[in-house]
């Protein structure tokens, strides 16, 4: 096995979001589709109410700043695994002087060492960052450890079953691309430079978070509208984009609504009795 530790895995990881820092914020800046989809993921977020909020995977904070400022009464968290991702996070909470943010270098795993006795009744996921952790699992049973009994999980994870790019990637004649998430050998975006990651399925993501969790509300994105790496296609789209973005939302409806670039889920407690 390429990666027998934990250790070894989240080492990997951590080094490959170092150097993504460097550029992430003024590449997220220049992507309209990052932005609306991050939009949206935050508007489903903020049904939740929430005094004690986790972000797992916060990267250079965008979010962790936005829900310290909305909402100064509440405490935010962040974790996530690179050092360089979690300075830029305190560089732009101090810069826009939030002090309702406590941030921590580390792996799901790590939180009750990093937030000791902290309980949060949200746990929210953006942009997949579960994806990258070593057992999901394990994870899943960790994010159970440190949540209230009425807590809620927004999380969001990249797809397995992307069909509708598979064409996109064949017309290139990339067979490779088209099929490499199907038959688990996706390994990020880049074909420069691989990440630990795996692609999952919803019979994954099910299994992973039963019984701790239920699934109470999912919601597909980039089924039609274009995926953030294809952001170059909005201009030639027009207001058609609109168009695919509503299909989007009625895909959600059916029963194909994961086979987009990413799915959202929204999880609770089991009732008890």
């Amino acid at each position: 096995m390429p990666y027998q530790k934990p250790e070894t895995y989240y080492a990997e990881v951590a080094s490959y979001y170092d150097d993504d820092a460097r550029d992430f914020e003024q590449r997220y800046k220049e992507n309209p589709v990052l932005r609306k989809i991050r939009t949206s993921f935050r508007s489903e977020t903020e049904q939740y109410p929430f005094r004690n909020v986790l972000e797992i995977g916060c990267g250079p904070g965008f979010d962790v700043c936005y829900f310290a400022g909305r909402y100064p009464g509440s405490m935010v968290y962040a974790l996530d695994v690179s050092p360089e991702m979690i300075r830029l996070t305190q560089q732009n909470a101090r810069s826009l002087g939030y002090d309702n943010v406590k941030t921590g270098t580390g792996s799901v795993e790590d939180v009750p060492r990093l937030f000791p006795d902290q309980k949060f009744d949200l746990v929210y996921v953006f942009f997949g960052g579960l994806n990258t952790v070593f057992n999901l699992e394990t994870a899943a049973r960790e994010i159970a450890s440190f949540c209230t009994d009425d807590a809620t999980l927004v999380l969001t994870f990249v797809n397995r079953f992307y069909i509708t790019e598979i064409p996109l990637w064949l017309v290139k004649g990339r067979f490779d691309k088209a099929f490499e998430r199907i038959f688990k050998r996706w390994r990020g975006y880049s074909d420069q430079r691989k990440i630990p990651s795996r692609v999952l399925s919803h019979g994954d993501i099910k299994r992973a978070f039963y019984p701790h969790f239920n699934i109470t509300a999912k919601r597909g994105y980039s089924i039609f509208y274009p995926a953030w790496y294809r952001s170059h296609l909005l201009p030639g789209l027009g207001d058609f984009s609109e168009k695919l973005w509503k299909l989007d939302r009625l895909m959600s409806r059916t029963p194909l609504w994961n086979i987009g670039e990413y799915s959202l889920y929204v999880m609770k407690r089991p009732a008890t009795s």
